[in-house]
C-alpha cells in the first residue's frame, strides 16, 4: 500500500480507503489508484486483511446442485451482492459431498459466513448448530427447525395461487397436481395455493425432476382418471409431463394445459405458463442480509428477531394453457 500511494501520489491511507470503500474518495483520485493496482497486479493478502480485522473476506454458499439452472442463478446473485460488497464466494455444491468442508472454512475463519439452500437434512441439522455461533442466512427453502436463522424465500403460496386461478378462469374443473417431496416446505405451499382454486384436485408425489413427472402422469393416464389440466411442482416436471402426453397422443393445450413453477431456461424454450421465481433477485437479498449480519456481530438471539422475507412471483401466461375441452 505504500508503494501504490508513492506511485499514485496520494497518502496510505487514501489507498486503503479505495481499496475498502469504508470512506468515500474523489472519483479522479479513486481512478488514479486503481490505474495503479492495475498496472502493478496488487492482490490484497487476504491473511493479513483477517490478522488486521478477523474477517477473510470470502462467504460459502452452499446449493443443493450447480447443473440445476434454478440454483446456478441464486449462485448468480449471490456473486453480484458479494461483489458489491468487495467480498469473493465459494460455491459448494451438496452433490459433491464437499459441504462439510465449507462448514469447516466457517469455524476456521477461513470464510465470514454462509448461505445455504437446504435440501439435505443432514446438512440442515449441521447447519442449524452453526448459526448459533456464526453468521448464517437460508435461502429458497424455509426450515421449520430454523426460526432463528435469517431466511429469504419465494412467496410459493401465491405462486400456488395464480396457477390455481388461472386454470379455473380458463373453465377447468378437473385438475391433477404432480408435487415435489412433501418434506420440502415450498412443495406443500405450492400445492396448497392450488387447490385453494382445485380443493378435491389429485396430488400426485415426486421428486423434482422430469423422470418424476414424466411416470406420474403417465400412472395417472394408465389408471382411467380423469382431468384437463397438469399442475406440476416445478418446469422439471412438466417437461416430463409434456412428453409423456406427447407420447400418449394428447394435444398440448387444446385438450390438456400444463403448468410449471420457476421460469427458467426450460420454460422460455417450451413455451411453457409457470411462475416466474426471481432467482437472482433472492441470491442478492440473502447475501445482503449476510453481509449485515457479518458487520454486525450480532447474537443468535438477537437473530431471531430478523423476520423471513418473501420475494414475489409472477405468473407467466405461455402456450402450454387454454380454454377446457373435455376431460382425457
Amino acid at each position: 500500500m505504500q508503494q501504490i500511494a508513492r506511485i499514485a501520489g496520494v497518502s496510505v491511507t487514501t489507498v486503503s480507503h479505495v481499496l475498502s470503500g469504508n470512506r468515500p474518495v474523489s472519483p479522479r483520485t479513486a481512478e488514479r489508484v486503481h490505474a495503479v493496482i492495475q498496472q502493478y497486479d496488487y492482490v490484497p493478502v487476504s491473511a493479513a486483511r483477517r490478522l488486521k480485522n478477523g474477517r477473510g473476506g470470502l462467504i460459502a454458499l452452499v446449493v443443493p446442485d450447480l447443473t440445476v439452472s434454478y440454483f446456478a442463478h441464486v449462485a448468480k446473485g449471490v456473486e453480484r451482492a458479494a461483489d458489491a460488497a468487495g467480498l469473493g464466494v465459494i460455491v459448494c455444491s451438496v452433490s459433491t459431498n464437499a459441504p462439510r468442508r465449507h462448514l469447516d472454512l466457517v469455524r476456521d475463519g477461513t470464510v465470514d459466513g454462509i448461505v445455504h439452500l437446504s435440501h439435505d437434512p443432514q446438512i440442515d441439522r449441521e447447519i442449524v448448530a452453526l448459526s448459533a455461533d456464526y453468521p448464517v442466512v437460508i435461502a429458497d427453502e424455509a426450515l421449520a427447525t430454523a426460526t432463528s436463522i435469517p431466511t429469504v424465500t419465494a412467496d410459493n403460496l401465491r405462486g400456488g395461487r395464480l396457477l390455481g386461478e388461472h386454470l379455473a378462469e380458463l373453465g377447468h374443473r378437473q385438475a391433477l397436481i404432480i408435487a415435489g417431496p412433501e418434506s420440502l416446505g415450498s412443495s406443500s405451499l405450492r400445492v396448497v395455493g392450488i387447490r385453494e382454486s382445485f380443493p378435491t384436485a389429485l396430488v400426485l408425489r415426486g421428486d423434482f425432476t422430469a423422470e418424476s413427472g414424466y411416470r406420474l402422469v403417465g400412472e395417472a393416464l394408465a389408471s382411467g382418471l380423469t382431468f384437463t389440466c397438469v399442475a406440476t411442482g416445478n418446469d422439471d416436471q412438466a417437461l416430463g409431463v409434456l412428453r409423456r402426453l406427447r407420447e400418449a397422443g394428447i394435444d398440448v393445450p387444446h385438450e390438456m394445459s400444463v403448468t410449471g413453477f420457476d421460469d427458467g431456461i426450460v420454460a422460455d424454450a417450451l413455451g411453457l405458463t409457470t411462475v416466474h421465481q426471481p432467482a437472482i433477485e433472492m441470491g442478492v437479498r440473502a447475501c445482503e442480509l449476510l453481509i449485515e449480519l457479518i458487520d454486525s456481530a450480532e447474537t443468535a438471539e438477537a437473530r431471531s428477531d430478523i423476520p423471513p422475507e418473501l420475494i414475489p412471483v409472477e405468473l407467466r401466461v405461455r402456450r402450454t394453457t387454454a380454454r377446457a375441452s373435455s376431460p382425457a
